[in-house]
């Protein structure tokens, strides 16, 4: 199939003849534009009012005392984000705030104005914030520029300078004398309701009763083997024959030291043990005391003894056995205390450490010490 070149030539657009076409139309078309711009002009200078723009400059950057270093410790000012600086200066609350400046009222008179519709804030270069106003006043468009700026200004520094850092210290000061007042007021009620000196009396009474119940049964103890010499030597003498002076007055020694050797009084309301056997023995001489009759004073003595190292042998079972409770509730008793004493020497350290650091922290923070400042105000376009 072949195509007619004719036919395509014709749907061609000819360029030549519309720029001819327009060439001769130049003086119209230059009549009608610069009428258009003429009325434009006119219009917009006698109809619509007159707007002027006033441009103030806030700087954000390290302040006067940048990095204040006292003893030890370190403290800088955290920079803000001029993203996030540029959303603080449109809020709502800042910009009422311009408004309700005592200048900005003067200024404004009876006039209801919209501030957000004519302010414009944006962020130049790395540090510098561009706070543009836009009014029909150029006085009152400069001075609504340079009020917003410090209004700017006095919301960084109070959240980002070093003035912030300051109240947080004074927070945590006070927030660390109150956690030292609590913790002693709680060591305080403990010692108050502890059991601590009543368990440590009690374990030490316990304890001197064990010691008089061991020297005690100690004493019985050698008595009884003493006392069992004397019958092995007694016995190998006939019964009826009469003691010797020796053997009587080894007899009287085991008496003496038999009641010497009594158990401690443990419970006040347990009578003293005294054994049961007498020696019957006239101390100017031994004659008519016989043999038998030694042996069968000896064997009282021993019955005694014996009862009575029974008695120390039950007693020193439960002393060992309650020292062991009384001491393991003593320990309880004192971690319990050693607990809130540890709770309140570490409050009190942090709170003395805070504090002195809050006082160090005074003298170094000034009023230069800012974050934000006005670098160029605004004037009246």
């Amino acid at each position: 199939m072949t195509t007619d070149p004719s036919s395509t030539y014709d749907d061609e657009i000819d360029l030549r003849a519309i720029f001819q076409t327009l060439w001769k139309a130049r003086r119209l078309i230059f009549i009608t534009m610069f009428a258009a711009a003429v009325a434009a002009f006119v219009f917009s200078f006698w109809f619509l009012p007159r707007t002027y723009q006033a441009t103030a400059y806030v700087f954000i950057g390290q302040p006067v005392v940048g990095i204040a270093q006292t003893s030890g410790f370190t403290i800088t000012p955290t920079l803000p984000d001029l993203n996030a600086v540029v959303k603080l200066a449109v809020a709502p609350s800042l910009l009422e705030s311009v408004l309700k400046d005592a200048a900005v009222v003067v200024a404004i008179g009876e006039e209801e104005i919209s501030i957000s519709g004519m302010v414009t804030v944006a962020a130049v270069g790395k540090d510098q914030l561009s706070l543009q106003v836009t009014d029909t006043d150029p006085q009152r468009a400069a001075l609504l520029a340079n009020t917003w700026a410090e209004k700017v200004t006095e919301a960084v520094n109070d959240t980002y300078g070093l003035g912030a850092v300051a109240q947080i210290l004074d927070s945590q000061v006070l927030h660390s004398q109150q956690d030292y007042e609590s913790a002693q007021s709680a060591l305080e009620q403990a010692l108050s309701k502890s059991q601590v000196d009543t368990l440590n009396t009690q374990l030490q009474s316990k304890q001197a009763d064990l010691k008089c119940v061991l020297d005690s049964a100690s004493q019985t103890t050698r008595v009884l083997d003493d006392l069992q010499a004397l019958e092995q030597g007694l016995s190998s003498i006939s019964a009826e024959s009469p003691i010797s002076l020796g053997d009587g007055l080894a007899l009287t020694i085991l008496r003496q030291r038999s009641l010497t050797s009594q158990p401690c009084q443990l419970d006040p309301n347990v009578p003293d043990f005294i054994p049961d056997f007498t020696v019957q023995i006239d101390s100017a001489s031994f004659a008519g005391f016989s043999v038998s009759k030694a042996l069968e004073a000896a064997n009282q003595m021993r019955a005694g003894l014996q009862a009575q190292l029974t008695r120390l042998q039950s007693d020193q079972s439960r002393l060992e056995q309650e020292i062991p409770l009384l001491q393991k509730d003593l320990e309880e008793a004192q971690a319990q205390l050693d607990q809130f004493s540890l709770i309140r020497d570490q409050s009190k350290e942090l709170y003395a450490a805070l504090l002195q650091q809050n006082q160090r922290v005074a003298t170094v923070l000034t009023q230069s010490a800012k974050v934000a400042s006005v670098s160029v105000g605004a004037v009246p376009p």
